[in-house]
């Protein structure tokens, strides 16, 4: 499938409120309107909130994500999963089955979208359940 078929069907999940989507073999590059996009590997601390004195605070890409949640849609992108092993990609699953970091939730109009390779060897089982896989 092509990324401009992909991208077409990427559009109908959206329009049908499908997420999260799991997309193989796309480049994150495609989404540079309207998107935060977080490496796999995002470190624990920069994935969560944290506590500035006694406030728990959203991560900066969660402040970022809100920007666009008047507009549309917004994408949050998932890079490249498939390089984590299995075990550390379960660090995604708060996001993925709840859309919600910590006690913030994700903006309605947010679809998250995850990519990777060779998706049926690499993602993990419990993150291959909670996902489309396009």
């Amino acid at each position: 499938m092509s990324n401009e078929e992909k991208l077409e069907m990427i559009t109908s999940y959206i329009k049908g409120n499908v997420a999260p989507l799991l997309i193989e073999n796309i480049s994150s590059d495609i989404f540079t309107r309207n998107a935060v996009i977080l490496p796999a590997d995002i470190d624990m601390k920069e994935l969560d909130g944290h506590y500035e004195e006694i406030n728990f605070l959203p991560p900066n890409w969660y402040q970022e994500l809100q920007k666009y949640k008047e507009d549309n849609y917004c994408f949050l992108v998932i890079s490249e999963l498939s390089n984590l092993p299995k075990e550390e990609q379960l660090k995604f699953g708060e996001i993925l089955k709840y859309k919600k970091v910590g006690v913030f939730d994700l903006p309605k109009n947010c679809v998250i979208i995850i990519t990777g390779r060779n998706i049926k060897e690499t993602i993990s089982k419990e993150i291959y359940s909670m996902v489309a896989a396009i």
